[in-house]
């Protein structure tokens, strides 16, 4: 009785190259999870970043009885300027290219204030001094002594791998925050 042998089938190599068709497509959705990941830890600094500084401009280092509140910033670079804006920009310090890409605009009682028709407005600064034109608001309840202080923080957010193929590519994309407090008049 003679044995067949079942036909075997060449499929040596296969393996290598399902291996170079995959990697490129995990390599693509690696550097995208990166660059997304980043954009969540953009998001997150410059939420504490604005409430840091705001709280800072309302209270400064004592308490909101103090004599006088803190200053807004002086002219230079984010990264060196003293007060509320260099509070915001210290806490930006870990993100790439952070002096180059911020602007902070402080609206604080310090700077000045302006009477409208309804009450009054804090006075603004763009540090580094720049066009951020963003209008604080009027705080609802100014004839109690109260008023609205404000920090607005603007990062321009590069992805950290750029990928640029076809026709697709990955846009910087600025971010804006911005938080407010009241400060006794």
């Amino acid at each position: 009785m003679a044995r067949f042998k079942p036909q075997r089938t060449l499929d040596r190599g296969s393996s290598l190259i399902e291996t170079a068709l995959v990697v490129p497509i995990l390599v693509l959705m690696l550097c995208f999870a990166v660059d997304i990941g980043y954009f969540f830890i953009v998001a997150a600094n410059l939420v504490s970043s604005s409430r840091n500084a705001v709280l800072y401009s309302g209270q400064g280092f004592v308490s909101p009885a103090q004599q006088q509140l803190p200053s807004a910033g002086t002219s230079g670079s984010l990264a060196d300027t003293a007060g509320v804006a260099g509070l915001a920009g210290g806490d930006l310090s870990g993100l790439a290219n952070m002096s180059s890409q911020t602007s902070v605009q402080v609206c604080s009682k310090g700077i000045g204030v302006t009477q409208t028709s309804n009450g009054y407005i804090t006075n603004c600064s763009t540090f580094p001094s720049g066009s951020l034109s963003f209008t604080p608001d009027q705080d609802p309840e100014s004839a109690s002594g109260m008023l609205a202080q404000r920090v607005d923080v603007v990062y321009t957010v590069s992805p950290p791998i750029p990928l640029n193929f076809f026709t697709f590519t990955m846009p910087a994309l600025s971010v804006h925050w911005s938080a407010e407090m009241r400060a006794i008049d």
